[in-house]
């Protein structure tokens, strides 16, 4: 099995701190992630790179093509944190420390 160290969970899912502010920007901030760690099989690992890889590429078309500021702000903020997830995965192949 391979452990996926590091990865965070954000302290809640609509971007706001759990206190129920709002940012002054209007997107979470990372100080407020707290640290999970998952231990996936390989199986599991290779699902989860390819889940990200296709939900990475539409994302990036529905950036481009969405009209709206603020829809479009939450879209890139979903996918900094996606690939962030992404960015902590074993490469395909890579044995596990």
């Amino acid at each position: 099995q391979r452990a996926l160290m590091g990865l965070s969970a954000l302290s809640d899912v609509r971007g706001r701190p759990e206190d129920g502010r709002v940012p002054r920007s209007g997107h979470a901030t990372h100080q407020e992630a707290t640290p999970m760690q998952l231990t996936l099989t390989d199986a599991e690992v290779a699902e989860l790179r390819d889940l990200l890889r296709g939900t990475l590429g539409d994302l990036s078309s529905e950036i481009a093509d969405t009209d709206n500021p603020t829809y479009r702000l939450a879209l890139k903020d979903r996918r900094i944190h996606l690939q962030s997830i992404q960015a902590q995965l074993p490469a395909a192949g890579e044995s596990a420390a």
